[in-house]
């Protein structure tokens, strides 16, 4: 199949990454500062709060299993508009009623929504933009996706002094409605399209299908499978959505204190963690994913490391503040450079059109998952554990993230998606080194 012309469906492709980006980091942050003002309002204790975060993840594991079979009947286009059409109208719902009851009952349909729409975003990039510009577009959704983290944190210093959480969450809306207007002018891509002309295929990948697990875990693609299950676990281990929900808490652990301290300085940590996702889109598909990857990898580790140095020292003359921040910083900026923004690029290229809607699927499933657990109960293990022993934790898993993507994470640069297939198929050999009798990563 031709590619399409590259300056359409660059500037559609981005259009699109962008705004689902900004929508989805803000829902996921506006609780975060929200979270502030509610808790004392409605006397939450830790296991409530933990569940105002957790359960939109049991709603977003729900959207991963259901995305497969939307994207099969609806198409790539369709499937993305209702979720935005369906997010709009929650999110502006979900703050009428100050009940925790009511909060997470909304908050369970939002995760839905979210869950479907991240598992077809990547696959709309993945058919729709040219192979050049494929990684380019991902990282610029995580970018989006930063920003708009940093717009939570800002909206909710903004509103601080009013204590008005019910416009933080609110505005959520307003980006849900900007996602529709983009995506109604936007054309199915050219994969949809076949997919739902071949009648005599079987639904696109809904992993939820018997047909399509035997699939994923069979000769074919059981290697990509494993790979993308065993990542998209590790990545939420590492502790990234838990110092995103609870950085006000974590910086308030280290001795912060005030509004601006426990909602701007998030909001700059977040902004550097934008600065590095958009050097990392100038540079990806110049150094290459791999390189990227265990570069921010990395960093993350580094990160941790100061942030157990910064719970040990927290009242040894200020030392715990400065390296917490410089930790959290440097966290944040090595996972927005490196797996934030590659992370589904490979389970979007790893799987043929009928079943990338499953692959992502395999990868968002064990990641929310994790997720789950860490919204749950990050909040008890700091408070109960210390911030030395959580961040330790958190460091050994980093460490071990890096060992497996140094061991197992291929360099897809400048392959296309055939290559790409062919290289997981062949024991994670290139069709070339199979020709030649050598093997690189």
């Amino acid at each position: 199949m031709p590619e399409p012309r590259p300056t359409a469906s660059v500037a559609r492709s981005t259009a699109v990454a962008v705004a689902t980006g900004l929508n989805y980091g803000y829902f996921g942050a506006a609780m975060a500062g929200a979270q502030l003002f509610l808790t004392p309002q409605l006397r939450l204790d830790t296991t409530e709060q933990g569940s105002l975060f957790a359960v939109p993840i049991v709603g977003m594991i729900l959207g991963t299993l259901l995305a497969g079979r939307l994207v099969a009947v609806l198409g790539r286009k369709r499937t993305l508009l209702g979720m935005a059409v369906g997010a709009a109208v929650l999110a502006a719902a979900s703050p009428l009623v100050a009940h925790l009851l009511w909060l997470n009952a909304t908050r369970w349909l939002l995760g839905l929504a979210m869950g479907v729409t991240s598992v077809v975003v990547p696959i709309f990039i993945a058919e729709s933009a040219p192979t050049a510009t494929r990684g380019r577009i991902a990282v610029m959704h995580q970018v989006a996706t930063v920003a708009g983290i940093v717009g939570a944190f800002l909206t909710a210093y903004l509103l601080a002094e009013s204590g008005q959480w019910r416009i933080m969450l609110g505005l959520s809306a307003v980006l849900s409605v900007l996602v529709v207007v983009l995506l109604v002018p936007a054309p199915e891509t050219p994969h949809g399209l076949a997919v739902r002309r071949d009648r005599t295929a079987p639904p696109a990948g809904a992993v939820g299908q018997p047909g399509a697990l035997r699939e994923l875990f069979g000769p074919r693609y059981r290697s990509v499978t494993l790979f993308v299950i065993v990542l998209g676990a590790l990545v939420q281990l590492t502790g990234i959505s838990a110092v995103g929900n609870f950085s006000p808490r974590i910086f308030e652990g280290m001795g912060y204190r005030g509004s601006f301290s426990l909602l701007v300085l998030p909001a700059l940590v977040q902004l550097a963690g934008l600065v590095a996702a958009l050097c990392s889109a100038v540079a990806v598909d110049r150094l290459g994913r791999r390189a990227t990857l265990l570069t921010g990898t990395a960093v993350m580790a580094v990160g941790h490391g100061l942030l157990v140095a910064a719970f040990a020292l927290e009242s040894v003359d200020g030392w715990g503040t400065g390296l917490g921040f410089a930790g959290l910083l440097l966290f944040t900026m090595g996972f927005n450079a490196g797996l934030g923004a590659l992370v589904w690029v490979y389970a979007s290229e790893g799987y043929s059109d009928r079943l990338r809607g499953a692959g992502a699927s395999a990868l968002l499933v064990p990641n929310l998952t994790a997720n789950f657990l860490l919204a749950q109960f990050f909040l008890g293990a700091l408070t109960g554990l210390g911030g030395v022993t959580t961040f330790a934790t958190l460091l050994s898993i980093t460490v071990l993230t890096w060992v497996f993507l140094f061991l197992f994470a291929p360099e897809t640069k400048d392959r296309d998606l055939a290559e790409i297939h062919a290289y997981w198929q062949n024991g994670r050999r290139w069709p070339d080194e199979v020709m030649s009798g050598s093997v690189t990563r």
